[in-house]
């Protein structure tokens, strides 16, 4: 059955089956941010940068990818090669992206950028004013991420390119909610492409986990009028929004996609997605539903060990991407038999997640 599936997505994509690789480049920060798992576990975090061999290694399967997006638990435009993994990526025909805390996106950087052709870059923001903002992202210079912001898309307007597309990621919190609305008017001022708002989904302490802007019932009337205000706004001044649900509902696959997403972790370990994928941890601490608890790190193979491909194909994650289609395709079958008004021949009812996605916040749509 997955072999058809994984044969119909080869034949949609053009020989590039996957979606997206997301690729880890460094652990290492600048800032330290109330919520980071880097500040919770800061005495066991370790600090290192991915080695350019270990991508060279990944990029021999770059042809079949669509996406390689720059991005894990630390700051990209820290690492000393990150031009030249987003050149060997473009050159193998990918769509490449990273997301950014917009400290180090300096004029020369914000040149490079362009000149490299890149497709997309995300700038991640904490509030619409620099108090909020600077108190949740400790470290950070509010003014000056938006001034970085707003010379990137002056190059970008100079030159008369439509790329890189900026994005600015507003991580809700309930602290910061208040802002939203204004939020959306910065993000207009500043002409950026898109605004999304974001969930804070991976918590490590009570203390983080207490910060959560969903699921929150007594506050949650008031959130939901935060969030319509802001797509009205967003509507009137024609901005492109996009906030995250505030009400946990399990899917059949989060939007992280397995199926057709992994995650590579600056110890080159192979995992779902980040968030099963913390280097060099055996295991990942997280708060689920008011408990701490530690899961298993999910990783099927190193790629300084073996090849990528062999490591996706390996009869371990073949098993963990079945039992997820298994999921999306009970859905799907559902949704036929509704439309048919067949309802009773097929039970609206999921097959169980794989243990490790089970507590995860991602597969309840946040």
């Amino acid at each position: 059955m997955f072999r058809r599936i994984a044969a119909w997505l080869k034949q949609r994509a053009g020989g590039r089956p996957f979606e997206a690789f997301q690729v880890e480049v460094t652990t290492r920060c600048l800032l330290r941010c109330a919520m980071c798992p880097r500040v919770a576990l800061a005495d066991q975090w370790p600090e290192m940068d991915l080695p350019w061999e270990t991508f060279e290694r990944l990029a021999s399967a770059f042809d079949r990818t669509r996406h390689v997006h720059l991005q894990g638990w630390g700051e990209p435009l820290l690492h000393p090669g990150l031009f030249d993994m987003i050149a060997l990526a473009k050159g193998a025909g990918c769509r490449v992206g990273l997301t950014t805390n917009g400290m180090r996106l300096e004029l020369a950087t914000g040149q490079r950028l362009l000149e490299l052709d890149l497709d997309l870059i995300a700038i991640s923001i904490a509030g619409a004013t620099a108090d909020t903002h600077e108190r949740i992202r400790v470290g950070s210079d509010f003014a000056l991420i938006l001034e970085n912001v707003r010379r990137l898309l002056a190059l970008r307007a100079a030159q008369e390119k439509r790329r890189p597309k900026v994005e600015l990621s507003y991580l809700m919190t309930k602290t910061n909610m208040v802002e939203l609305p204004k939020a959306v008017e910065l993000a207009a001022s500043l002409s950026v492409d898109e605004l999304f708002a974001t969930n804070l989904d991976y918590v490590v302490t009570p203390e983080h986990d207490d910060l959560k802007a969903f699921g929150c019932p007594p506050l949650r009337e008031a959130f939901v009028r935060t969030v319509a205000e802001a797509r009205e706004k967003a509507r009137r001044l024609g901005l492109a929004f996009r906030p995250y649900p505030l009400d946990p509902e399990e899917v059949a696959v989060c939007e992280a996609n397995p199926l057709t997403i992994l995650f590579i972790s600056c110890d080159g370990w192979v995992s779902p997605c980040s968030y099963m994928g913390l280097a060099g941890r055996a295991d990942i601490p997280r708060r689920f539903d008011g408990r701490s608890l530690a899961v298993p790190r999910l990783r099927f193979g190193n790629v300084l060990e073996q090849d990528l491909l062999d490591i996706w194909n390996s009869a371990a994650y073949r098993a963990f991407r079945e039992q997820l289609a298994r999921r999306r395709l009970g859905v799907a079958a559902w949704a036929i038999g509704s439309v048919g008004g067949h309802e009773e021949i097929f039970e609206r009812k999921m097959p169980p997640p794989p243990d490790s996605c089970r507590t995860c916040y991602k597969l309840y749509g946040i």
